[in-house]
């Protein structure tokens, strides 16, 4: 049996945040976007894809040995912006300041995964949160508008107390998050 699963930080959004989130949902309300529940926030460390139960078995145990003194953190948010560009935006996000605690666990990570016989990626690990995944806009300027507005405020402050181990399932209204494993930081 195959499932679809990645390992992530689940960030608890604040009331701000969130708030923050609605203001710029209704700014660009008339676009084509495909908005991500906050609740549903997370970063991804890792993305495995399709993975066996076998190999599932393998890695919430590896997870638990790998991460087990590892410490709880805090990562800043801040600021948003585009993937790709302008002229053709696919996603937008929640900037996370650069923490190099965050690079260290998800280097950990990828080496336990590329382990198992899975791709690592050769891009940089860019930490971000999904706010949307865009579909078509038509008033471009609205949203660069919308971008030079965010791009410097902070967020919040997330704390970061676990790792987990989730299958992500594929629905029409979104995707449904399934806990496979749920590591704590101690």
């Amino acid at each position: 049996m195959m499932k679809r699963t990645f390992i992530a930080v689940k960030i608890p959004v604040s009331r701000t945040t969130a708030e923050i989130i609605q203001d710029i949902k209704s700014e660009l309300q008339d676009e084509k976007i495909k908005w991500v529940e906050t609740f549903n926030m997370h970063i991804t460390l890792f993305f495995a894809g399709e993975t066996h139960d076998e190999m599932i078995k393998k890695i919430s145990s590896e997870m638990e040995y790998l991460l087990k003194n590892e410490k709880p953190f805090t990562l800043k948010g801040e600021g948003i912006g585009l993937f790709k560009n302008l002229n053709n935006p696919r996603v937008l996000w929640l900037g996370i300041e650069e923490s190099e605690y965050l690079q260290h666990v998800k280097k950990e990570i990828d080496q336990m995964m590329g382990n198992f016989g899975f791709a690592i990626e050769d891009r940089k690990f860019k930490p971000h949160l999904t706010l949307g995944r865009m579909k078509q806009i038509n008033n471009k300027a609205k949203l660069k508008n919308v971008l030079e507005h965010y791009k410097e405020v902070k967020f919040q402050d997330f704390f970061i107390d676990n790792v987990i181990y989730y299958e992500s399932r594929l629905t029409s209204s979104g995707p449904i998050y399934k806990v496979i494993k749920q590591i704590a930081l101690t």
